[in-house]
């Protein structure tokens, strides 16, 4: 079944009236030909629900609440993904990814050696971009919470947008004793970040301002990765460790 996301004002009950506007509506009505009586899943002020189409057109599709699904799509590791931005699609790629494996938030990287640099209106534009791309996934694989993308910015202000008590992981292809496997091996945090640098790599210097904000510096493996191999085998092993993948025990 179709899952939409519905910003509401007030915490939503059953038997409330509810609508979607826009691109969503022309696709409910004319692209999945949905009508009257037809149900969708919604989610509303992060709790999803079964609604009801009442009236249909294909600029507005107004619904009512009918039952209340269970909230159990979110991972209980809040995973940060702090990214060096990609060429091209790859960057779309990885966020796309990233959001199906349970990622809560993604930090776009203006690294020191990244291939594209986005200043001014251009990050704007690409950080809108990169946000439908994350709530098309969020669709697209049932989640409960659109992840946020959140602006372009350097390394040393990224790691300041983490919550405290962080755990802060920096994947790099320089490091040969610490693993990953052995870092999860620890007892799982409430919050986690990975750190992936762009098709250039990390720079010393960003690796010395990550870890004096305490992160923990590890090997992937004797493979040099690609960015986004990189990005998305670091996220789905967290999260397989730590996270919800592969089921809980």
């Amino acid at each position: 079944m179709s899952r939409f996301f519905v910003e509401t004002k007030k915490d939503p009950q059953i038997g409330d009236d509810i609508y979607i506007e826009g691109s969503d509506a022309r696709h409910i009505s004319l692209v999945l030909r949905k009508a009257v009586g037809a149900e969708l899943e919604v989610v509303c002020g992060n709790s999803p629900f079964i609604a009801e189409i009442i009236k249909i057109n294909e600029n507005r599709v107004e619904l009512l609440l009918k039952q209340v699904l269970p909230a159990a799509k979110e991972a209980d590791l809040q995973l940060y993904l702090l990214q060096g931005i990609a060429k091209g699609e790859k960057m779309e790629l990885i966020i796309q990814k990233a959001v199906e494996l349970g990622v809560s938030t993604v930090i776009p990287l203006a690294c020191e050696r990244s291939v594209v640099q986005l200043k001014g209106d251009k990050a704007i534009d690409r950080q809108k971009r990169w946000q439908k791309i994350a709530e098309a996934a969020a669709k697209q694989c049932g989640r409960d919470k659109i992840p946020e993308i959140l602006p372009v910015q350097n390394l040393q202000n990224a790691l300041l947008c983490l919550p405290e008590n962080t755990q802060i992981i920096m994947p790099w292809e320089s490091e040969t004793e610490n693993s990953l496997s052995k870092l999860l091996a620890a007892k799982p945090p409430q919050k986690a970040a990975v750190i992936i640098g762009p098709e250039g790599g990390l720079t010393v210097a960003e690796v010395k301002t990550a870890k004096a904000k305490g992160a923990e510096v590890v090997t992937l493996g004797p493979r040099i990765l690609r960015t986004e191999t990189a990005a998305v085998s670091a996220v789905a092993i967290i999260m397989f460790a730590w996270g919800d993948i592969g089921g809980k025990a």
